[in-house]
């Protein structure tokens, strides 16, 4: 079913969109536990997304960077680790120009903490750009520094006993056992007229591993780009994707539509923290509160719960007794109370520390669940647009 405020009056409409942008801004922090539950959604319709990635140049760009490092010579892991880091840093004055969106580090520079390579890493993985599954960053800075270094010693006993061309075959079979990137490969000089902007050739790639890896293939996201959907690229929220429910196989239809009901659902949630917090006293919220009282969806806990494996017990107790209270607003809002007791301990509970934690005009900001849409979005658009006319 699709969930708005649509019957209701221009003032209404505008007074729930102004508290929804207050309650959505960036920053946003998960004030009852239900993390797991947002991920595990985001994970299934949105796989290799985060809310800290920007665009999708960076799938290459990366790969580029540790590409250009395999070819030192006798450099250590953290020397690997080191040269990453700063060759990322240089790359933010060529990449900021003509006012670039989305280069990470703008504002930071040589003081940025969380690199693309960091920001990025898991997604290399999940779409395939990276072979290794198992290894982390500096996991894998560790192995190919080791491998390249036991290839070097093949070669070396090989020189030193038979000719030199079967030497180097095994040390090239070594090699090959750890050839870690599927990436087109960068021309020398790839930096010269770099952008933010993915070349058609990236595109085609990127498109490719989303719509055919076997953790990504099946997901809203590969949908999206296998039928060039542009016009996702224009939906304003979460629900504007109940215009692709034609699209969708059985399986995921079921999830978009449990992943829809269940923002819906828990979002009382978050507009009752927001009236404790405030003690009532902002009237935009507590009309959002009566309006979101005429909009409950019906949700199976039990079949959320089975589809995104939660075994988190407390978060399980919590999700059922916040439906079975939602007739009872005293016994609601203890419920909600308890439950930041439970997560964070009385100390740094804000509900109950009033001395320490006051309202001043600023709301909890914990925003209705979305799900990574706007980061697939960029992505989205960033891949159509690489591809050129005929798909943007």
């Amino acid at each position: 079913m699709k969930i708005g405020w649509v019957d209701f009056s221009k003032e209404q409409r505008g007074k729930v969109l102004s508290v929804l942008k207050l309650l959505s801004e960036p920053g946003a922090l998960d004030e009852l536990g239900i993390g797991i539950i947002r991920d595990g959604f985001a994970d299934i319709l949105f796989p290799g997304t985060s809310t800290i990635q920007t665009r999708a140049k960076y799938f290459f760009i990366v790969p580029y960077i540790m590409l250009e490092i395999e070819k030192q010579k006798n450099i250590k892991p953290h020397e690997f680790l080191s040269l990453l880091d700063q060759k990322e840093v240089e790359l933010i004055d060529i990449l900021d120009k003509d006012g670039a969106e989305g280069v990470i580090g703008v504002d930071a520079r040589e003081k940025l903490k969380r690199k693309p390579s960091s920001i990025y890493w898991n997604a290399l993985k999940t779409y395939g750009f990276f072979a290794n599954q198992g290894l982390t960053l500096s996991e894998y800075a560790k192995v190919f520094c080791t491998v390249r270094d036991n290839s070097q010693k093949i070669r070396n006993a090989g020189n030193s006993k038979r000719n030199s061309e079967e030497a180097a075959d095994d040390a090239d079979s070594v090699n090959g056992m750890f050839n870690f990137w599927r990436v087109p490969i960068p021309a020398p000089n790839w930096r010269e007229d770099l952008t933010i902007d993915l070349a058609k050739e990236e595109a085609v790639s990127l498109k490719q591993k989303i719509t055919t890896m076997p953790n990504t293939k099946d997901s809203l996201l590969a949908l999206i780009l296998r039928d060039n959907r542009a016009d996702f690229c224009n939906y304003n929220s979460f629900n504007d994707l109940d215009t692709l429910l034609p699209a969708m196989p059985e399986m995921m239809k079921n999830d978009y539509i449990l992943a829809r009901n269940f923002a819906q659902f828990i979002y009382g949630a978050q507009i009752r923290y927001n009236i404790i917090f405030t003690k009532g006293q902002e009237e935009d919220v507590v009309e959002q509160w009566e309006l979101w009282q005429n909009n409950i969806p019906k949700i199976n806990l039990e079949q959320l719960f089975v589809r995104l494996n939660v075994r988190n017990m407390n978060l399980r107790h919590f999700l059922k007794a916040y439906q079975n209270a939602l007739i009872n607003v005293e016994e609601l809002d203890k419920l909600i109370i308890n439950r930041e007791k439970q997560l964070k301990g009385a100390s740094r509970s804000k509900l109950i520390n009033e001395n320490l934690y006051q309202y001043n005009g600023k709301l909890i900001n914990m925003g209705k669940l979305y799900y990574r849409f706007y980061n697939a979005q960029r992505m989205v658009g960033d891949i159509l647009e690489g591809l050129g006319e005929g798909y943007a």
